[in-house]
């Protein structure tokens, strides 16, 4: 069998003959991406504030999960408006390529298909020209932990600050390393990016960033809730999230019954359909049958039900981190290893209530 490599899964090669990188040592096989990504030879010194201020265009490579790049997007959005001269491409699963070609543009996002993003499939080829053909003057990479082969192509790239939030990045495919936040936020971690631009001339002012629900979609939202007979100011969204369906039955009883003594025991189950925003099972029908529900299928139906109502509830997950970036309050149950979600720290309409799990009892 091949030696796994730090960083490798999948493979370098999915098909011979450049499966057979994959038996390599794995300080081979950095030396050969290095060597082909730009050499060995030192790079030439810069002025990190200097450079900076110079930026116009800039590759971020996103995290993988949703719910991630929503935690992130605060950074990302920070950026975008602190330097609007600045054109910006985003390497970023194609499960979640769509959310940032409507946000930034069609040609903003550079999705990966990680099926076919091996050494000599054509997949990978196309990105690695596409990043290189873009030019980037600065690169960020957000991610948790990053295969081989996207450190490779950012480094192919050329571009002469290349930014790693976290230091598993071997030389030299990164220059700049950035050391994990304290305490191990994802969102504090990110935000470690924006500190760079403080040796800068134009130093970027972190805050939380909103998404505006369009006419048509608060028009469809407003439809949907009528469908159902119910009132938005009388209403609380519950977010199904499709986690641990007892503890989300337990926090559904518990607004419905904070509802029913302010007056109203309306209390909407919303669930995302098939759509690409966030794969969701439906909740029980037992308690579809007892309360009203809704599938939403888009980004900008769930901002539109947002917009309509006074408050939305639900666990930790990516419909919580979405309706935090409405002008909604939000209600999030975390527990306490949930901590490295929590941005309600930079979002004042978010409250975060820490839950203890009671311990199972041990069988004998």
């Amino acid at each position: 069998m091949p030696r796994r490599n730090l960083g490798r899964g999948p493979f370098i090669g999915k098909r011979w003959p450049y499966k057979a990188l994959n038996y390599l040592p794995p300080r081979q096989l950095w030396k050969y991406l290095a060597w082909k990504s730009g050499g060995s030879l030192p790079e030439a010194p810069f002025e990190l504030g200097k450079s900076l201020s110079a930026i116009n265009r800039i590759l971020i490579a996103l995290p993988d999960g949703f719910q991630e790049i929503l935690v992130a997007f605060p950074v990302i959005q920070s950026l975008v408006q602190g330097l609007p001269g600045a054109e910006f491409r985003f390497l970023v699963d194609e499960g979640s390529a769509g959310f940032i070609s409507a946000l930034y543009g069609p040609d903003s996002a550079l999705g990966i298909h990680w099926g076919d993003f091996h050494w000599g499939e054509a997949h990978f080829q196309e990105l690695t020209r596409a990043a290189a053909a873009f030019r980037p003057e600065l690169t960020m990479d957000l991610r948790e932990e990053t295969p081989p082969l996207l450190h490779f192509l950012i480094r192919s790239t050329l571009a002469p600050i290349r930014v790693r939030v976290m230091g598993d990045s071997p030389r030299p495919f990164s220059n700049v390393i950035l050391q994990p936040a304290e305490p191990a936020n994802h969102l504090r971690r990110f935000l470690q990016t924006l500190r760079l631009w403080d040796f800068s001339e134009r130093p970027i002012v972190p805050k939380w960033s909103r998404l505006a629900a369009s006419p048509e979609n608060r028009k469809e939202a407003a439809a949907r809730l009528a469908s159902k007979g119910v009132r938005p100011e009388s209403t609380r969204l519950f977010l199904w999230q499709d986690r641990d369906p007892g503890r989300q039955r337990e926090l559904f009883r518990e607004a419905v019954s904070e509802r029913a003594e302010q007056g109203s025991a309306q209390s909407l189950v919303v669930v995302n359909g098939s759509g690409s925003l966030y794969g969701s099972s439906p909740p029980p029908q037992d308690l579809i049958l007892t309360t009203p529900a809704l599938e939403v299928d888009s980004t900008g139906l769930l901002l539109g039900l947002f917009a309509n109502t006074s408050r939305s509830i639900g666990l930790n997950g990516p419909l919580v981190q979405l309706a935090g970036m409405a002008d909604t309050d939000v209600e999030a149950r975390f527990e306490a290893g949930e901590s490295v979600w929590d941005t309600s720290f930079l979002n004042p309409r978010l409250k975060v209530r820490y839950e203890e799990r009671a311990e199972k009892p041990k069988q004998s």
